[in-house]
C-alpha cells in the first residue's frame, strides 16, 4: 500500500523494460531486482524525504533514479507551491542555480574534443583583455603578498572603529576572512590563468576575495546583485571582470567561483566555436539528450512558467515568502555557472549519459576518454586544503566533486563517483562503477538531506 504522506508520488515498479527517453507523464519503471537493487531498501528514499519535509526542511522534492542504464525510482513529494496548494509533480520545473555547472563542463569537454582549445591553453589566448591581469593582495606586509580567502565588504562603505576591531579579530581567527576591505595593492600574476584553472576553480577569478572585493565589476555585483539584471552579455560582462584583479595568484589555491569563473568558459566557447553559448549547449547537449524541459530561465517559454516551482522561503526573523523566477528576464546574458530550469527527467537523461560513458539515445556527446578525463581529481592537495577534499574523501574534476575514498568521503557513494548541487539544494550524480544515476530536485538547500538519500541509494544496491 502507497504511504498516505506521499502527495502525488509515482513511485512504481514494472516488469516492463522500459528505458531511454523517459515519459514523466507515464514512466514505466523496471523492478529494482532485475538490475542488482533492492526496491524495498530503495523505497527509503520516502522516509528520507518525509522526515525533511516533516522538519520544515523542505516543501516537496521530485528524485529519480536509475541503474545499468534502467530508471527504476521517480517520485513526487510534497507542494510545488505551498501558498496555492498545489501538489509536486513529477514534471514540475527548477531552478538549478550551480547545478548549471556540469553541463558547461560538458560543454567544454565537447569543445575540446573538437580541438577548438586545450585545457592547458591560456585564457588570454582567445580572450586578449586577460594578459596583463593582476592579483590583489594586502598594502601590508609589504615584504610578502598577502590574498585574504574571503573579503564580504560593501566597497567604498565607511569602516568604523569597531567593526575594524571585529573584522581583524575575525581575520585572525579564520586565517583570512574579512568583513570590510583593507588596505591593498597589486601584483603581476605569476602567471596566466588557463582554462584548466577556471574549470577546477584555482584560477582565483570571482571568489568573494580581495579581488573581487577592490574591482569596479565586483562592486557593480554586490550593489545590483546579479550580472544578468545589468544588460551585459558574455562578452561584455567577461571584457569587465578581465580587468580584474583575481583574488589570489593562479594555481595556489582551490576557491570556488560561483557565478564567473565559468562564465569564462563559456565565453571561449563562444570564441572558439563561433556560436553563442546557449545554442552551443542547445544543439550539442539538450537536443541531442531530449532535454526538451531545460532552458535558462530568462528565455523560458511561457506556457511552461507554471510548472516551475515556487520556492518558500524563511528569513532569519522567521518570517516566510514564496519566490518564482518564472518572469522571462532579459535574453542577453545566457551563464556557464547559474541560470538554468531544468526537470528530474531532463537531468536524469545527462547523468544517464555519463554513466553510459558519453552515450545516449543513440546519440554520442562525448568521448569515453572525455568522461574520464571531466571525472578525474584535477585539483589535487588544494582541494584537499579546504574542510572538504582529499581529507574528507574527495576530489575535484572539471566543474565536478569526484569520490575518491567511499569509506570516509561525506555522501555514500561509489569510487569514482562525480556530481555537483546547486544552491537551492538540487543535486545529481553519477557513478561509473556501480551504474547508478541520481537526480534530487528540490528548491532548499541541505547537506542534512543529501547525505541520507545517498546513504539510501548505496544501500539498496544487493550486487
Amino acid at each position: 500500500m502507497m504511504k498516505p504522506f506521499l502527495l502525488f508520488s509515482s513511485c512504481f515498479w514494472s516488469l516492463s523494460v522500459m528505458a531511454f527517453p523517459i515519459d514523466a507523464e507515464n514512466p514505466m519503471l523496471t523492478a529494482p531486482e532485475s538490475v542488482g537493487m533492492s526496491a524495498a531498501k530503495l523505497a527509503k528514499i520516502d522516509d528520507v524525504i518525509q522526515r525533511q519535509m516533516d522538519k520544515g526542511n523542505l516543501q516537496g522534492a521530485v528524485v529519480a533514479v536509475s541503474r545499468r542504464g534502467k530508471p527504476i525510482y521517480f517520485s513526487a513529494f510534497g507542494e510545488s507551491d505551498q501558498e496555492a496548494g498545489k501538489p509536486m509533480r513529477r514534471d514540475n520545473m527548477f531552478v538549478m542555480q550551480s547545478s548549471t555547472k556540469p553541463v558547461t563542463g560538458v560543454a567544454a569537454m565537447i569543445a575540446m574534443e573538437r580541438g577548438l582549445f586545450a585545457a592547458t591553453d591560456e585564457v588570454q589566448k582567445y580572450l586578449p583583455g586577460f594578459a596583463e591581469i593582476e592579483v590583489a593582495v594586502l598594502k601590508d606586509p609589504t615584504d610578502q603578498d598577502v590574498s585574504p580567502k574571503f573579503v564580504w565588504a560593501e566597497p567604498g562603505k565607511e569602516v568604523g572603529f569597531f567593526t575594524r576591531l571585529a573584522g581583524d579579530l575575525i581575520a585572525k581567527w579564520t586565517d583570512g576572512y574579512m568583513l570590510f576591505v583593507p588596505e591593498h595593492r597589486t601584483v603581476p600574476a605569476s602567471r596566466p590563468i588557463t582554462i584548466h584553472d577556471l574549470l577546477t576553480h584555482t584560477a582565483g577569478l570571482g571568489t568573494y576575495g580581495l579581488g573581487q572585493a577592490s574591482s569596479e565589476w565586483g562592486a557593480q555585483m554586490f550593489d545590483k546583485g546579479s550580472f544578468a539584471d545589468q544588460a551585459y552579455t558574455l562578452e561584455s560582462y567577461i571584457a569587465a571582470v578581465a580587468q580584474g584583479p583575481l583574488d589570489f595568484q593562479p594555481g595556489t589555491r582551490w576557491a570556488y567561483s560561483p557565478t564567473i569563473g565559468l562564465d569564462v568558459v563559456a565565453r571561449i566557447i563562444e570564441v572558439t566555436s563561433g556560436q553563442a553559448f546557449n545554442e552551443f549547449v542547445q544543439t550539442n547537449i539538450f537536443d541531442p539528450l531530449d532535454m526538451h524541459d531545460t532552458h535558462w530561465w530568462n528565455v523560458l517559454p511561457e506556457e511552461k512558467r507554471a510548472r516551475v516551482v515556487v520556492r518558500l522561503s524563511e528569513g532569519k526573523d522567521g518570517t516566510r515568502s514564496y519566490e518564482s523566477v518564472a518572469e522571462p528576464g532579459d535574453d542577453r546574458y545566457f551563464s556557464g555557472s547559474v541560470g538554468l530550469i531544468s526537470t528530474a527527467r531532463d537531468f536524469l537523461h545527462f547523468e544517464q549519459m555519463l554513466v553510459n560513458q558519453g552515450v545516449l539515445l543513440g546519440n554520442r556527446i562525448l568521448q569515453e576518454d572525455s568522461v574520464r578525463l571531466m571525472s578525474t581529481d584535477h585539483a589535487g592537495h588544494l582541494f584537499g586544503g579546504e574542510s572538504k577534499g582529499k581529507a574528507g574523501g574527495t576530489g575535484f574534476g572539471y566543474t565536478v566533486e569526484v569520490t575518491l575514498d567511499p569509506a570516509i568521503a561525506e555522501l555514500s557513494r561509489s569510487e569514482g563517483a562525480f556530481g555537483w548541487a546547486g544552491a537551492f539544494g538540487t543535486y545529481s550524480w553519477t557513478e561509473p562503477a556501480t551504474q547508478i544515476a541520481v537526480v534530487v530536485m528540490v528548491q532548499q538547500a541541505s547537506k542534512e538531506l543529501g547525505r541520507e538519500l545517498a546513504k539510501a541509494v548505496s544501500e539498496a544496491v544487493i550486487d
